[in-house]
């Protein structure tokens, strides 16, 4: 893993003097490297992934594997990974995740195949994340799984015996997708066909970028159309990949995206297609057009054309499938000639910070008029936007999506600039391009 920059306590945005015209590299996808790391785990021989991302969430998850038995070589954003064919070490093993939701998630589901005690724990904030949909599937399959604390949160017991017993399980997964994932990920190696009943409401995008990578790997997963019955059959292998690509982040490019919108200009992403995997590229293809930007995918990648000033539109919009973005589309809404409103993303209030209240928070410091609901906001245009510090709350989509309104608005300070170190290590260095 390469060393994350740098950074001051404090960062000054200074805006930008012209419109961009210019093409972003942005890292490799967590979501899929995160998944691909666990399918090439429970492979059988070796895997190398390309333009993996090189970040604290991935960093942690690369260090769990190994303390379970699993060979894993980075160079760069090149990752070799020894399977183990689902036999990880036994415990006791202590894994830390930091304030990683998806390392959290998958290696609790991983630990059920093991033998022995597993104990997974996270920082302060990652304790206050409730796991218990998760190990209320995993308990229904024989793991004894549960939270020390009796919360329902980290630290994380699984005690194993080895054998992961299959059948028909009930999941709710409406608090977050991942429960669903991490399950269904590791469901090939247990005893019996699983058949999982989805309860609550369903954010499917992130599950079928899970489906359709399994099937990249070997192992099919199938779905009712109402994605409220997922089925998989007992005995399936994850297939080791010898130059497995993974995409450029939709989240991370999201960003950049907004910045043609804020700014008039004309950004592109290299690499990325509007047929990604990742559902995230909808901000653009979708939300970005909706509020008036062109939309095209080039040779060199996706490209966002901001519209002239004062046409940038605001939307309504559920942002459940994609509520990476929807602290993005906060940050850009102050700037549109209508008002903006994200509904159905209640489940962000548990995730790195509670999401809905900081961006509202940090917006009305800025003297922006937010209406706070219990599952999203309503943001007004904003004729005069003030200067002032933002706090991110350790969580970095806060800093990276406040960071926009500084290209824009002089005097915008973000605290913490190297809590992007969790999923976008050169993000600064990346926001710097849009000015040369």
């Amino acid at each position: 893993m390469t060393e994350t920059p740098v950074y001051p306590e404090k960062l000054t945005i200074e805006p930008l003097v012209r419109s961009p015209d210019t093409t972003i590299t942005v890292p490799g996808s967590k979501s899929i490297t995160n998944r691909a790391l666990i399918m090439a785990a429970l492979a059988e021989g070796r895997s190398v992934l390309l333009n993996a991302l090189e970040s604290e969430d991935t960093e942690v998850m690369v260090e769990s594997l190994r303390r379970l038995g699993v060979g894993v070589h980075a160079e760069g954003n090149r990752f070799v990974v020894e399977g183990t064919g689902g036999q990880i070490a036994p415990g006791p093993k202590e894994l830390f995740v930091a304030n990683s939701g998806t390392s959290m998630r998958f290696l609790t589901a991983l630990c059920a195949l093991g033998v022995g005690r597993y104990r997974l724990d996270g920082v302060e904030r990652m304790r206050q994340r409730p796991q218990g949909d998760l190990l209320a599937a995993l308990q229904q399959m024989g793991i004894n799984a549960y939270s020390e604390r009796g919360n329902d949160s980290p630290p994380l017991i699984v005690e194993a015996n080895g054998v992961l017993a299959g059948g028909r399980v009930k999941m709710n997964a409406e608090a977050s997708s991942q429960f669903l994932t991490a399950l269904l990920m590791v469901a090939p190696y247990a005893l019996k066909d699983i058949t999982v009943d989805v309860t609550g409401a369903l954010r499917p995008f992130y599950v079928e970028l899970t489906c359709r990578m399994a099937a990249q790997w070997g192992v099919t997963i199938d779905a009712e159309p109402d994605k409220q019955r997922f089925y998989v059959r007992h005995g399936q292998r994850y297939k080791p990949q010898q130059a497995y690509y993974v995409e450029p982040d939709a989240s991370g490019a999201s960003y950049f995206f907004a910045a043609a919108a804020l700014t008039g200009g004309q950004v592109c992403v290299a690499g990325l297609k509007s047929d990604a995997l990742q559902g995230d590229v909808r901000f653009a293809t979708e939300v970005l057009a909706a509020m008036g930007c062109a939309v095209e995918e080039r040779a060199e990648g996706l490209c966002v054309q901001g519209p002239p000033p004062g046409l940038l539109r605001g939307v309504v919009r559920d942002m459940s499938a994609i509520s990476d973005t929807a602290l993005t589309l906060a940050a850009i809404a102050p700037f549109a000639n209508s008002p903006t409103t994200v509904s159905n993303i209640a489940h962000s209030r548990y995730q790195e910070c509670d999401r809905i209240h900081a961006v509202c928070t940090e917006l009305s410091k800025l003297g922006v008029r937010v209406d706070e609901h219990f599952d999203g906001y309503t943001i007004w245009p904003a004729e005069k936007i003030l200067p002032g510090e933002i706090e991110t709350y350790r969580d970095h989509r806060v800093a990276m999506s406040f960071a926009l309104i500084g290209l824009r608005v002089p005097g915008i300070v973000i605290r913490d600039p190297a809590c992007v170190a969790k999923t976008f290590p050169n993000y600064w260095q990346c926001l710097e391009q849009l000015y040369t």
